[in-house]
């Protein structure tokens, strides 16, 4: 039986220790700020991504890993005496990357295993970080992708996106909604749920507080639809809004029965549609 590495895409926020204690491979998202291009996490990080977005006051925009990385990541994994499992954000949200992959695999001649998280951000990486511990812990690739696909299907995620003009400027809403927003000092919110991996609104709140009370009344709906008394895992994702991520993990910490939390800072990918000071939780109710 192979050993298993498992693959994923840049940018969600899992961070650099987790990556290395469970061998995870990652491969770069194009980053493109006007007319420069950079490889995400590569030659641009977060914060140098999010000051440009500030003083550019453009959104940035992603592209597909190129295949050269995606065979360079193969080969290596291959190398090492082990078979990749590549576990993806929503092919909903990114299509052309699942396409990139699926092209590799028909030019190495070999078939790929690919698995749709239907999430981003932190659910995405939520249900990474699952697969990743049955790698190392040396369950064969049939397990993980059979207790994968579980975990797939108990993963919800909701979103708190404090300022509308990124979305705007991304061309996902018009500037009436802007102005909407701005006027009513509202914080739209949006959620990747039920194995639907689109993205929906669920709401809006005035302030971080109630957002954090919504998202925390949401994972109590949750438990009483799954018929559970507690949260498997949680993931907690920011970019460049520590005080909103603390305020969740504190009152989750006080209102829901879990077993392990984690905050972490979104990668570039995921700032780039929701734009700085957006946070979320993801979310596994087995």
């Amino acid at each position: 039986m192979k050993e298993v590495t498992i693959v994923t895409g840049s940018g969600h926020g899992l961070p650099e220790r987790i990556i290395k204690e469970y061998g995870i491979v990652i491969f770069p998202f194009g980053i493109h700020i006007g007319n420069e291009s950079f490889k995400d996490g590569v030659d641009i990080m977060p914060d140098e991504m999010i000051k440009m977005m500030y003083e550019k006051k453009i959104v940035p925009k992603t592209s597909a890993p190129t295949a050269a990385d995606i065979i360079s990541i193969c080969k290596s994994v291959k190398n090492d005496g082990k078979t990749p499992i590549f576990v993806l954000m929503s092919s909903k949200l990114s299509a052309a990357t699942f396409e990139s992959i699926n092209n590799v695999g028909k030019k190495l001649g070999e078939d790929i295993e690919i698995m749709d998280t239907l999430q981003a951000g932190p659910g995405k990486e939520l249900i990474v970080l699952e697969a990743a511990k049955l790698a190392k812990a040396g369950k064969s690739k049939e397990e993980i992708v059979s207790h994968t696909n579980k975990v797939i299907a108990g993963t919800n995620s909701i979103w708190g996106i404090p300022d509308l003009k990124y979305l705007y400027l991304g061309g996902r809403i018009g500037r009436s909604k802007v102005l909407m927003g701005s006027m009513m000092k509202v914080i739209p919110m949006v959620a990747i749920r039920d194995m639907e991996g689109t993205i929906s609104p669920v709401g809006r709140a005035r302030s971080m507080s109630q957002v954090n009370q919504k998202i925390v009344d949401s994972i109590k709906e949750d438990l009483k639809k799954f018929n559970a008394n507690k949260v498997k895992s949680i993931v907690i994702g920011h970019a460049d809004n520590k005080e909103a991520a603390q305020s969740l993990k504190k009152i989750i910490e006080e209102n829901i029965n879990y077993e392990e939390i984690l905050v972490m800072e979104f990668g570039c990918a995921a700032i780039i549609h929701p734009g700085p000071k957006a946070w979320a939780a993801g979310y596994y109710i087995e």
